[in-house]
């Protein structure tokens, strides 16, 4: 399979007339990531296949070879046809939008901004056991020069509109790490870029702040994040790794309906699911009749999660 999606990745990158560096910035990744893709050294993972199939206007099983390596190329450009379709209808989950002033920090590719969002939802997935879906990004003219937006499901979730940004942030670093950024702010200073980093501060630009807003809406909304396919991918990864803990047990003991809300409710609380197996097999233990029991079920996960 890592030929075949190498062969074809670059073929279709080619025709569009893409750069590595393009693809890379579309894609919220590395281009050392893109490079390894097409050199066939590494494949990506189930979400981020999505988001090169919807980039490169083809299916995911074109890219993964599940079709015809001679597909025609009436049935490609059918496939086009219908993910321009689905485009339309189907919004990105969620979108940071970025005023004029912005837009040359968010491309600015010394600082590797694409990547440090890609690493945000990778730390994130990984400390919290969790799917992210891709971010979108894009300018907005109708937004002032220095603001910012997060959109979850086209629906604008927070705003930020100090004008200090794009300035730099300075905090003393006897008050660092912090568990929340936010705790860190009246403590910090908004400055100009210094030549040199006051003594006893740490720096940090107006994209790590962007950044960290982002990962806090994904866990304070991922309710509205976690749908039935993203439930079920979770799922598979269990499967394949410990497949007795879900074969026979979701859907038909435990269904992605319950497991859904169940996740949704305490990744919003911040209590990491990557146990998933546990809790699965926590939900088959004890069957959700009703309120009380999901209630007492999702305490219960609660108290052992975390």
């Amino acid at each position: 399979m890592l030929t075949e999606f190498a062969e074809r990745f670059t073929r279709l990158r080619q025709d569009l007339g893409y750069t590595q560096q393009r693809v890379a910035e579309r894609l919220g990744v590395t281009p050392q990531a893109v490079s390894k893709w097409e050199n066939g050294t590494s494949l990506p993972d189930a979400e981020m296949v999505r988001s090169i199939a919807q980039l490169m206007d083809c299916s995911t099983d074109y890219l993964l070879d599940h079709q015809p390596s001679a597909i025609s190329q009436r049935n490609l450009e059918s496939v086009q046809r219908q993910t321009e379709i689905e485009n339309m209808i189907q919004k990105s989950v969620l979108v940071l939008e970025v005023g004029e002033g912005l837009v040359d920090m968010l491309l600015a590719e010394k600082n590797n901004n694409y990547a440090l969002i890609h690493n945000m939802r990778m730390r994130l997935g990984d400390q919290m056991g969790i799917i992210i879906p891709v971010i979108q990004l894009r300018d907005n003219i109708t937004l002032g020069e220095k603001e910012y937006r997060i959109l979850l499901h086209g629906r604008e979730t927070v705003a930020q509109n100090d004008s200090e940004y794009p300035k730099y942030f300075y905090v003393r670093e006897n008050i660092l790490p912090v568990t929340e950024w936010r705790m860190a702010w009246p403590e910090g200073k908004w400055l100009e870029k210094q030549e040199r980093i006051p003594e006893g501060y740490a720096e940090f630009s107006a994209m790590d702040c962007i950044v960290t807003h982002l990962a806090e809406v994904i866990l304070q909304y991922y309710d509205r994040i976690l749908n039935r396919q993203l439930t079920a991918d979770l799922v598979d990864i269990v499967r394949r790794r410990y497949p007795a803990a879900v074969d026979g047990v979701v859907p038909q003991l435990v269904s992605l309906g319950q497991l859904q809300h169940i996740l949704a409710r305490l990744v919003t609380a911040r209590v990491p699911v990557n146990r998933l197996d546990y809790i699965i097999g926590y939900l088959e233990e004890h069957p959700l009749a009703c309120k009380e029991e999901t209630e007492a079920a999702i305490a219960a996960l609660t108290q052992e999660l975390t």
